[in-house]
């Protein structure tokens, strides 16, 4: 299994940025975290700062990969409905994904029309670097549901 996750803003000194690294070091999956900075974005209005955002998430998607967003009106799941479906995404030859978060306001039209799956971590509002981390975590514990190992309990 390939996964790119593509963000908007960089972690730098973030907290969040530590315990992201840890569980990548423990997923046996290949995960790609590309995050994209829009400069001088301070002076836009908000959706052109979405417009913007989308042009560079645009740029950095792989032209055979499943797009997956991140989106509060997308469709919520329980940790193993989440590892089935990446389960059967490897299974029927879809072994290459896209994660997509976007920044503090949200993901542009042509993002949300361009992916396959709208997925929904909950009703309530994170900051999108908490996102990376839950997500990430998410990953590893489908890839220990998938595997049988014990790290996810009922």
């Amino acid at each position: 299994m390939k996964i790119s996750i593509i963000s908007i803003g960089k972690f730098e000194n973030s907290p969040f940025k530590q315990v992201f690294e840890t569980y990548l070091k423990r997923l046996k999956w290949k995960i790609e975290l590309k995050e994209l900075d829009l400069k001088n974005s301070h002076n836009f209005s908000i959706e052109k700062i979405k417009e913007s955002e989308a042009d560079l998430i645009i740029k950095n998607l792989k032209p055979n990969s499943k797009v997956i967003v991140l989106d509060e009106h997308g469709k919520q799941f329980g940790s193993i409905d989440f590892a089935k479906m990446l389960s059967d995404f490897a299974v029927s030859g879809d072994s290459d994904l896209t994660f997509i978060i976007g920044g503090a306001n949200g993901l542009g039209k042509e993002i949300l029309q361009k992916s396959q799956i709208k997925i929904s971590l909950g009703k309530m509002t994170f900051p999108h670097m908490m996102v990376r981390v839950i997500l990430i975590e998410q990953l590893y514990r489908a890839q220990s549901i998938i595997e049988g190992h014990p790290y996810h309990r009922e």
